[in-house]
């Protein structure tokens, strides 16, 4: 595995983690020529889920993405980049 590759894992697995604390069901994946990833799903909601990355950028900072190019957060920041992930995969009941 690419230093890159093995980097993206080691923030991905940070925030599976902090995700699983959330209630969160998560599976992190490695699949070959493509970038690391990490499925998020709202257990009471199955079809809410998303998958998120974690890439560098120019400048050498980590980010985590979600799968359309929405930047969530700085990966140092696990907390807050967990608390965006939930709010989108939240279902609001009425």
């Amino acid at each position: 595995m690419t230093p890159d590759r093995s980097e993206a894992m080691d923030h991905l697995e940070r925030l599976a983690a902090q995700l699983e604390a959330h209630s969160f069901q998560v599976r992190l994946s490695a699949p070959a020529g493509l970038y690391p990833r990490l499925r998020v799903v709202n257990p009471m909601v199955p079809a809410m889920a998303e998958d998120v990355l974690a890439s560098n950028a120019s400048d050498g900072e980590w980010w985590y993405w979600l799968s359309w190019a929405g930047r969530i957060g700085h990966a140092s920041d696990v907390v807050t980049a967990a608390e965006r992930i939930a709010s989108v995969l939240h279902v609001i009941r009425r």
